[in-house]
């Protein structure tokens, strides 16, 4: 046995294993766990087998023993040896096992898009990895979530890829998906491989097909929903008519199903042997289709308003070709819909300029230079768009 170490997580006790457990260190091992349990005295325990590479039977009655003398026990981090003994005695039917994630580095890896929670990476020709930037535990959570919100939307029919793998990076965690060599929308913009008609006609119809697809019953969140919960973060921060007027027609939006991606831009969408698959779904819900062009708005045009090199940075285009884009993508996604374009483009600007004053106040910023400049921007032009029309719908 090459180590044994303990520590108290809250009110657990957890014991780390590492090396092999064999019959002629079994009671080593125990002896060790004996000390834990005098020097820590507690109801759960958990056995952290990471650097765990074998078990004997000696070893796992060292562990049912140590489940008799505590309330809980629970074995993780059990690498693909170890997992396999202790599913096969039925372990796993007496405790919560939970099998070693996988460890992969991103040292010298492409980015190939990055977003507020995190960046995508390429491994390889065949697979990218989502790596979260957030390295607490509760990312595992985050990345079921929006592995259980894409599988949602491939069953509907959209064109996504589907993590089949969850891996350990650094102290954080990411999910692998398989994209055999696929590229972004926006690399293929740089690389000059599409035109920015072929890219807007491309994802026109993608998300044409989005707004068309109701998603019933599935269990994604209501769009509507969550502007609602965070607008009235505005209340007392802005003149009171307009806080009144934005709380009015958000709230008279229905509550749609109709599948919302929530941050599809060119760096969300990839190219695949000339077809179009959509990738970070960890904001997918559904609601009415308006909610969807506020963050298209500000990818494009909204955020670099003021400062042309935000949205420069954040693209990698210039900011002109990216407001034309903004243009033609809804123009062509009107058409496609049957709806008038400029009554689209103007809704869907008002609610890039409504969640660029949220944004603001929610990032604490309202204070700083860019700040005011946003707010002393977007302000007066809110009230003025949204006196103009009865409902944000189209």
């Amino acid at each position: 046995m090459d180590a044994i170490n303990y520590r108290m997580h809250g009110d657990e006790l957890v014991i780390s294993l590492a090396g092999r457990i064999t019959a002629a260190n079994s009671a080593e091992i125990e002896a060790g766990i004996d000390a834990a349990l005098q020097e820590c005295p507690c109801a759960k325990a958990v056995l952290d087998l990471d650097g765990l590479t074998y078990i004997s039977s000696a070893g796992l009655r060292v562990f049912l023993r140590l489940g008799k003398r505590v309330e809980q026990l629970r074995i993780e981090n059990a690498g693909p040896v170890p997992y396999d003994v202790l599913e096969m005695t039925g372990f796993s039917e007496m405790f919560e096992v939970t099998k070693a994630y996988r460890r992969i580095s991103t040292d010298g890896l492409e980015v190939i898009g990055r977003g507020a929670k995190g960046a995508v990476y390429r491994i390889d020709d065949e697979t990218i990895v989502k790596v979260s930037f957030d390295e607490t535990e509760g990312t595992i959570e985050q990345i079921d979530r929006e592995r259980k919100l894409a599988r949602s939307a491939f069953v509907a029919g959209i064109p996504t890829a589907i993590s089949y793998d969850v891996v350990r990076v650094g102290n954080g965690y990411g999910a692998v998906y398989e994209l055999l060599n696929a590229f972004t929308l926006n690399k293929m913009l740089r690389m000059g491989i599409w035109s920015y008609d072929e890219a807007a006609d491309a994802a026109a119809e993608l998300l044409a097909q989005m707004h068309d697809t109701h998603m019933g019953n599935a269990e994604m969140p209501s769009s509507r929903g969550i502007q609602l919960k965070e607008l009235p973060l505005l209340e007392g921060k802005i003149p009171e008519a307009l806080y009144s007027r934005i709380m009015e027609l958000v709230g008279a939006l229905p509550d749609d199903d109709r599948l919302i991606h929530g941050d599809f831009h060119i760096g969300n969408v990839m190219v695949q042997n000339g077809e179009l698959l959509l990738i970070d779904m960890d904001t997918l819900s559904k609601g009415s289709p308006v909610l969807e062009l506020g963050p298209i708005y500000n990818a494009y045009v909204g955020f670099g308003e003021i400062d042309h090199a935000i949205t420069e940075d954040f693209q990698g285009l210039p900011y002109d070709e990216m407001a034309d884009f903004w243009n033609m993508l809804i123009e062509r996604y009107s058409a496609i819909r049957g709806l008038d374009a400029q009554e689209v483009l103007f809704k869907g600007e008002a609610m890039g300029r409504i969640r660029q004053v949220r944004r603001i106040f929610s990032h604490n910023d309202q204070d700083t230079p860019h700040g005011r400049a946003v707010l002393e921007l977007n302000i007066p032009k809110l009230e003025q768009m949204l006196a103009q029309i009865d409902t944000l719908e189209y």
